[in-house]
């Protein structure tokens, strides 16, 4: 794994340390592209961080900190390590918590608008697809207008966690969902409410990359 773009691009970072495959370069880079230059200058959550790879390529881009939510103290320490090889011990924060508890209580406190990453294990969507439907609706509750939430999830039973009543932008890349949507403000918040759009959906095409699990 390595970082793709911005001001760190080319550095390695360590990877998981159990048998477990994290998402692909391809996938962390197309969802950067669809993100843009929307990271830039915000601060980011990444649930279920995994190594950390999501919230340390924001940072790379721009971001202006992150925090990093796992559970798993192993994975943890791969995150410090890695926040530590990248120098960016000053704009990140490492949350030993379970990513659901945090979607619901976790301290939201800025009213910049953020950018949350949703990347569980792929198995949650089918053990744990309520508890994620709720994750997903409480950071769209919570998180201040103009946030982006971006999900990610594999390609069969993953969009039936998104909520209505939000735009999502729905790719699929080999067997990877990827769902990016924007916290409406109270005009379009309403407009949704009243019409019930669905996700919209595309579909990229790109070299399919069997994911054995979705560490990132």
């Amino acid at each position: 794994m390595r970082i793709i773009s911005g001001e760190r691009r080319g550095h390695k970072l360590e990877g998981p340390n159990r048998k477990a495959k994290p998402t692909s370069d391809l996938v962390r880079e197309s969802i950067f592209n669809i993100l843009s230059d929307t990271v830039s200058d915000r601060p980011v959550v990444d649930l279920f961080a995994g190594t950390g790879a999501l919230g340390l390529e924001a940072l790379s881009r721009g971001a202006s900190q992150a925090i990093f939510v796992e559970r798993d103290r192993g994975n943890a320490e791969v995150i410090r390590r890695n926040i530590s090889h990248l120098r960016y011990e000053d704009r990140s924060t490492v949350l030993m918590s379970d990513a659901y508890k945090w979607a619901k209580t976790g301290e939201i406190s800025s009213a910049v608008p953020m950018v949350v990453f949703v990347d569980p294990p792929y198995r949650d969507y089918e053990n744990q697809a309520k508890r994620l439907s709720g994750v997903i609706a409480n950071l769209m509750a919570r998180l201040p207008q103009e946030s982006m939430v971006v999900v990610e999830g594999p390609e069969h039973g993953a969009a039936e966690c998104l909520n209505e009543g939000v735009e999502w932008d729905v790719r699929y890349y080999g067997g990877t969902m990827i769902a990016v949507g924007q916290v409406p403000g109270p005009a379009a918040s309403e407009e949704a409410r009243a019409t019930e759009p669905g996700p919209a959906v595309s579909e990229d095409v790109l070299p399919a990359e069997p994911l054995d699990s979705n560490l990132t």
